[in-house]
């Protein structure tokens, strides 16, 4: 009897399955089970690579190659001359390495997170994963892929950027070297990818808007060209940024490429002719010089990706009022934004939650204190759980579900009417002395202005008279 691999076909076989792996780290763990994977792996090392490279990576894998292959090192110009000569865009002949495979997996990992985040507030709110369609997602990469490859070639380095106008011929010449670099760079690009890449980019900045929200550390405001900068450290940073809910991870990249001239590059208002219009300018211009579009600048893109006629059927309703209103609909893919103070993408901030108490309760200096002591431990998320699953949900409110969906207005009213009763909940489960109830409840007025009564009396209680 043969053993697994000695036979030709049982090679074929092997190989096929070696193919077919859908990440590198499949195929890793794979060729280790047995000798005979292993050795079908060595034999056929460079048509299983590609193979499993463009499983894991995907249709854009020639534009992803491209950007593994970048060596800061290597002078914009030169690396430019290397991009025309590569036929990787046009055959499927390349090979992918070693050498590569630790770029691509990383790479591919923040396209695949941005695609995620990107089909989420584009395209179905309901999934935190991808729903864009084979075509679109096939876009979006390709896009994403050449705004990861510009920042690169183009960064936010103290050479680029230490150009200005001044009149003298060798700035100009070099001003001039820099700008035909980037439109030769995006000359390369059909007028649709063009068009995909200027999409992208303003679903980019407007995640930028919403970190400098969150924030709130104002950057865009206190700099015009900052959001030229943050483009220009490109779409990973920009994530981190995102995850981190500040641009401390954007600053560390600048102070490692220019460590010499950080606080100028935040601070400086002299005209720097490379970072203003980092990416968008020179996207009007090239399509500009190729009649595809007016004189006049475009500040609001149309969809390229072919998302925008789905997106309203794709958003739910509010499960209580059924009114629709996509970024201000909070489930179980949103909670998690209810603790942020942005308003740019739908996040939501209760001011403060003891202004939500009943009746005279937000004027009641005792309750006050007590209530804001115990909000200050308390995420916003654990307290509308409590409210569902211990009991303390009126019956005027629907049952929660999977596909439960509350729209702002709606989530506001909800905390007006559970509010104190989750707050006299958490200090029985304390096991703290109540005092008797009040006969008027949270509508008494004496509590405002009488601090005895406030403080002799238990007002968190509905009204018996």
């Amino acid at each position: 009897m043969q053993k697994l691999g000695d036979s030709p076909i049982h090679a074929d076989v092997l190989i096929c399955i070696l193919r077919a792996l859908p990440t590198f780290e499949a195929l890793f763990a794979t060729i280790r089970v047995s000798k005979a994977l292993y050795t079908a792996y060595n034999h056929h090392r460079n048509e299983v690579l590609n193979a499993v490279a463009f499983n894991h990576v995907g249709s854009a894998l020639p534009l992803a190659l491209q950007l593994a292959r970048h060596n800061e090192h290597t002078p914009t110009e030169d690396y430019m001359m290397v991009l025309s000569n590569d036929e990787s865009l046009n055959y499927w002949d390349f090979q992918v390495t070693i050498e590569d495979i630790c770029h691509l997996v990383k790479h591919a990992k923040v396209v695949a997170e941005w695609e995620d985040l990107y089909s989420f507030r584009k395209k179905d709110i309901r999934r935190k994963t991808s729903r864009l369609t084979i075509l679109q997602s096939w876009r979006f990469q390709k896009a994403l892929y050449r705004l990861m490859l510009y920042s690169r070639l183009f960064p936010a380095d103290k050479t680029a950027y230490a150009i200005t106008k001044n009149g003298s011929v060798s700035v100009t010449t070099e001003l001039e070297r820099e700008c035909l670099l980037r439109k030769k760079f995006l000359s390369d690009c059909f007028n649709n990818e063009l068009n995909q890449l200027r999409e992208v980019t303003y679903f980019v900045m407007e995640i930028i808007k919403w970190v400098d929200n969150v924030d709130s550390s104002d950057m865009i405001a206190s700099n015009k060209e900052f959001m030229d900068i943050a483009l220009s450290v490109g779409p990973a940073t920009i994530l981190e940024c995102f995850q981190n809910l500040g641009f401390e991870p954007l600053t560390e990249t600048i102070n490692r490429l220019c460590a010499d001239t950080t606080p100028e590059f935040f601070e400086d208002n002299t005209s720097r002719p490379l970072l203003s219009g980092y990416l968008l300018d020179f996207i009007s211009s090239v399509l500009q010089a190729r009649d595809a579009e007016s004189s006049q600048h475009i500040s609001i893109p149309i969809p390229i990706l072919g998302i925008g006629p789905s997106m309203k059927a794709l958003y739910p309703r509010c499960s209580q009022c059924s009114s629709s209103s996509p970024f201000h609909l909070w489930g179980q893919t949103t909670w998690d934004y209810l603790s942020l103070s942005s308003q740019v993408l739908g996040t939501y901030l209760f001011p403060s939650l003891t202004t939500f108490l009943k009746g005279e309760l937000r004027n009641n200096p005792v309750e006050v204190k007590h209530v804001e002591a115990l909000l200050v431990k308390t995420p916003f998320k654990e307290i509308y759980q409590d409210i569902h699953t211990k009991n303390l949900k009126l019956s005027q409110w629907h049952d929660r579900s999977d596909d439960y969906w509350i729209c702002t207005l709606c989530l506001t009213n909800f905390m007006k009417d559970h509010l104190h009763l989750w707050v006299i909940m958490k200090r029985k489960e304390a096991n703290d002395q109540i005092a008797n109830d009040c006969w008027y409840g949270y509508n008494c007025r004496t509590q405002v202005h009488k601090l005895g009564h406030a403080q002799q009396l238990n007002h968190l209680c509905e009204p018996t008279r």
